[in-house]
């Protein structure tokens, strides 16, 4: 858990510094592509357990769109949503 919650901070307070939110997003991605049993541990996490309740640009000021969205902007949108997506698949089997 103290492992992923810098990557978690990362997310929340440097989501408009896009070189630390495209290499923390790689990073979640990669988890989320593990082995099927850390990745379940990866579900169990509090700090994975927020992000999924809580996907919203309120938390995680890169989902917001504004005038300024970019290219990168939507690839780190995309990269986020497609790791939630396999980490919620996890439980699905």
């Amino acid at each position: 858990s103290l492992f992923f919650l810098p990557s978690i901070t990362n997310l929340k307070y440097w989501g408009r510094c896009e070189p630390i939110t495209s290499k923390t997003l790689q990073l979640l991605n990669d988890l989320s592509i593990g082995y099927p049993f850390s990745v379940r541990k990866l579900v169990k996490l509090s700090a994975v357990q927020f992000m999924l309740n809580n996907h919203t640009s309120e938390h995680f000021s890169f989902l917001g769109i504004n005038n300024q969205s970019n290219l990168t902007d939507m690839r780190c949108r995309t990269t986020f949503y497609t790791a939630l997506g396999r980490l919620l698949m996890v439980d699905l089997g």
